[in-house]
């Protein structure tokens, strides 16, 4: 059950933890590169990202109780397959870098595999492997780049 649990404590440290430093010691510079995003943008990333979150959650509940169903599913909506059309600010997409488009396309196809790999009712440690792959992804962009509010 750790194995399951251990991604998620990996992409909850890139999010939350992996820049705070030590009480009483000296604020480490972030040296992540800043892309600046409206509010409207700004909301609609964080939206997807805790989606994908939620998403990993269901995933791994139902790995743990080999319900590959669920699993399918819930991979399936967070894949490219089923967000090719998802309703994204206008102004996005002309400000995304090509290393971003690719970090978060890795991430929906790696869903997309995992729900491929829970229909064919793969092994749940294969879709795990595969699930902490695309995660890697995760902390990558989040080891990368932080987002800053334009007005």
């Amino acid at each position: 059950m750790r194995y399951r649990i251990a991604p998620i404590i990996v992409v909850l440290w890139a999010l939350f933890g992996a820049d705070a430093s030590p009480s009483g010691a000296g604020e480490a510079a972030d040296s992540r590169e800043p892309v600046q995003r409206t509010d409207t943008e700004k909301a609609f990333v964080l939206e997807q990202m805790r989606l994908l979150l939620s998403s990993i959650v269901v995933i791994e509940e139902g790995l743990g109780s080999n319900d590959m169903d669920v699993v399918a599913r819930e991979a399936a909506a967070r894949g490219r397959k089923a967000n090719a059309t998802l309703a994204r600010p206008a102004t996005l997409s002309a400000k995304e870098s090509e290393a971003w488009k690719s970090m978060f396309g890795s991430v929906r196809g790696g869903f997309d595999q995992i729900a491929e790999q829970a229909a064919a009712r793969a092994p749940a440690a294969q879709i795990n492997k595969t699930l902490a792959d695309t995660m890697r992804n995760c902390v990558a962009c989040h080891q990368t780049y932080r987002i800053e509010e334009t007005r």
